[in-house]
């Protein structure tokens, strides 16, 4: 129990005092719907982590609390996940899709999303013992590419705008690094992870928790300093409703 709080204990605090600063990002001036939608995720996001604790503390208890999913399909969080990793490929998606300017780009982009959406809840409902029992790889790897792309429309959008000038005091921008560290890194993790555990490749599983530690922890720092940052920049009138 006492290396699960390690390396889960700082991760959970970083994403509450990520979205504490979101809020107070928020409350500091005029914000723009994208920036309310990232702030309201990564509030998500801690409540999830908070929520999806159950498993673990179920099985260092040995089943003396939550013991009511002891031999159920909730034994283990990725249902949770599952679900929590298609709302999270959308946030990210949308929030940069509210970055672009360009209309076509805009459509394609929220194409992709709702093709990715089809697909993957397609694939859970065809294939529902993956659901509660390992992490996707269609939604790890098609939402890492889906992800990266629509990172990738906002880099050329920034380098065709005004905002190239100060993006350092543009809060998409660490969004868009945080985005690209999680990812890059989680999506070989979590398919490797599929296939080893304590039994099986202890290894793995020591570089996998080191490795997600300081991914997440490095993730959220940025999200935390960006908010930091870009407190005292106003969003423009014209973007408020984007």
């Amino acid at each position: 129990m006492s290396e699960y709080l390690i390396f889960t204990g700082p991760v959970t605090l970083l994403e509450i005092a990520a979205a504490l600063l979101g809020i107070f990002y928020l409350k500091s001036g005029a914000r723009s719907n994208a920036a309310k939608l990232i702030v309201y995720f990564l509030c998500l996001t801690a409540f999830v982590e908070i929520v999806g604790s159950y498993a673990a503390l179920a099985y260092f208890s040995e089943y003396n609390y939550f013991s009511f999913v002891e031999n159920t399909p909730f034994v283990r969080n990725f249902w949770l996940y599952n679900i929590y990793n298609i709302v999270a490929i959308i946030v990210y998606c949308e929030y940069f899709r509210r970055q672009l300017a360009h209309r076509m780009l805009k459509n394609v982009l929220l194409a992709g999303m709702v093709l990715f959406t089809i697909l993957e809840v397609a694939n859970l409902y065809t294939h529902p013992d993956i659901y509660f029992n390992a992490y996707t790889a269609f939604s790890s790897i098609g939402g890492t590419v889906l992800v990266l792309f629509s990172i990738g429309l906002y880099y050329y959008h920034l380098l065709n705008s005004n905002d190239i000038l100060e993006f350092t005091h543009h809060l998409p921008f660490y969004i868009s690094i945080g985005a690209i560290l999680l990812h890059i890194t989680h999506t070989p993790l979590f398919i490797y992870s599929n296939y080893f555990n304590e039994e099986k490749g202890a290894e793995f599983v020591d570089l996998y928790r080191m490795l997600m530690l300081i991914t997440n922890v490095l993730v959220y720092l940025t999200y935390a300093i960006g908010f930091l940052l870009c407190r005292r920049k106003k969003d423009s009138s014209s973007s408020i409703l984007l």
